[in-house]
């Protein structure tokens, strides 16, 4: 059986490892990992044209695969971490202007693995790019490596950009046999921005607490206990922030994976509030430990049970604050 058929087994193309990490369409990635999970994609497409991988041992010579049979040459580049758009361009920009240098640095170590063959196309195999902008580089960068006249580059030769979505196929092949999620969304998934005034939110929440106490407004300590859950659910809503982006900072393939739960969760929360026909403690401590059991059973075990309920607690107070979560 071809080796491109068989699991993956030898390595693990998902990142982790690393505190920053590139937030793609296909989850988080870093260098290692994308350059593990494209050798894998590649030798699957490209086997039939005779593929073989390069080493970057004894050096990095600008190709790290090419075929024998259809002339591509192969470079695989993954930013360190999430740029924003300018930078990221930036930073691609000058990835293809180095590694196309070092087709003519290294001339003889290239020849001495390709032989007499010659690449019509080298292709920039990068997780995602905004498109335009490098494309007008590689324009101008494939005319300057022409007129170098390299002997393993054919006289038309191009500079061929990719991201993840040209071998989706591919990826989500290895990634169903290694067993990892598989992700569809079209961007890379936030929490959504906190919309309204401080003011606002303490009103919300201070309504929501007469709601919840509803039915106990002639106890003797009625007003005692509407204080104490108006305080908490404030504090747990102002631990919202800072918590979420410690996590961002500390564990980021894991941030991305609780995101994608919340988020999807967060539209059930909008939509059980408009059904609900309980009381709204009730529906409140329905959310919350709900939560805390899906983030048990999804995160486990790089979440524990009790950091999964004071998530299941911020959010609660995030939603009860900014009214994802009402009682009719």
């Amino acid at each position: 059986m071809p080796r491109s058929l068989n699991r993956p087994k030898e390595i693990k193309v998902v990142a982790g490892k690393g505190k920053y990490l590139f937030n793609s369409q296909i989850g988080p990635l870093d260098g290692p990992s994308w350059e593990a999970l494209c050798q894998e994609a590649l030798k699957r497409r490209h086997h039939s044209e005779g593929y073989q991988e390069m080493k970057a041992s004894p050096g990095d010579y600008g190709i790290d695969g090419f075929t024998l049979d259809s002339g591509l040459a192969f470079q695989c580049y993954c930013p360190e971490k999430h740029y924003s758009r300018p930078e990221l361009y930036e930073k691609q920009r000058d990835k293809i202007t180095e590694d196309v240098g070092k087709l003519r640095t290294h001339q003889k170590p290239i020849l001495d693995r390709v032989g007499s063959n010659k690449f019509s196309k080298w292709i920039f195999l990068t997780p995602e790019y905004d498109k335009n902008d490098l494309l007008a580089h590689a324009r101008s960068k494939e005319v300057e490596v022409r007129s170098w006249n390299l002997p393993f580059l054919t006289s038309d030769f191009q500079i061929v950009i990719r991201d993840a979505s040209d071998y989706r196929t591919e990826i989500n092949e290895i990634r169903v046999l290694s067993l990892e999620p598989l992700y569809f969304e079209d961007e890379v998934p936030t929490l959504k921005t906190i919309q309204g005034e401080k003011e606002e939110h303490e009103k919300n929440i201070e309504r929501k607490s007469k709601a919840r106490l509803a039915g106990a407004e002639q106890s003797p300590r009625y007003s005692t206990r509407l204080e104490q859950l108006r305080q908490k659910t404030l504090e747990s809503f102002f631990e919202y922030e800072d918590f979420f982006r410690k996590i961002s900072d500390d564990a980021p393939l894991i941030y991305v994976r609780l995101v994608r739960l919340i988020n999807e969760y967060e539209e059930m929360v909008v939509e059980s509030s408009t059904t609900w026909s309980g009381t709204a403690q009730d529906l409140t401590e329905k959310i919350r430990d709900d939560l805390a059991s899906r983030i048990s059973q999804e995160l486990a075990p790089q979440i524990s049970a009790a950091t999964a309920m004071k998530i299941a607690r911020i959010m609660t107070a995030r939603w009860i604050a900014v009214c994802e979560l009402d009682y009719g």
